[in-house]
């Protein structure tokens, strides 16, 4: 059963049971968090988290826990790129390709942790 299945169940007793608590702030709280998050695009898996995945079953990881360890990974932070104001930043500041390259990585770094 998927993440988004257990939601929308739970997001159905939450209807039922707010027909009977109707002031409870607690249930019509959870009931706008799950349809907020029932709102959000389906990320089809990818091909990095395909390749985490074999790499953990290599390693002697069962491969359930191994899907369920590289979709925990992925949904904690997006990547973050660099914008083309940073690309033009980094550009007008190196002088060789080797200069660009470490700046470039620096940047991405930052970004990303």
């Amino acid at each position: 059963m998927t993440n988004r299945t257990v939601m929308q169940q739970a997001l159905e007793a939450l209807d039922i049971v707010k027909l009977q608590y109707t002031q409870n702030r607690h249930i019509n709280d959870a009931i706008t968090a799950i349809k907020a998050a029932l709102e959000q695009p389906v990320q089809e898996p990818s091909q990095w988290r395909d390749i985490v995945v074999v790499a953990l079953v290599r390693e002697g990881v069962n491969k359930h826990r191994a899907r369920e360890l590289a979709d925990h990974f992925a949904a904690q932070r997006p990547w973050i790129g660099l914008t083309n104001d940073d690309r033009f930043e980094i550009a007008a500041e190196q002088h060789g390709w080797e200069d660009l390259l470490i700046a470039a990585e620096a940047k991405l770094k930052n970004k990303n942790t």
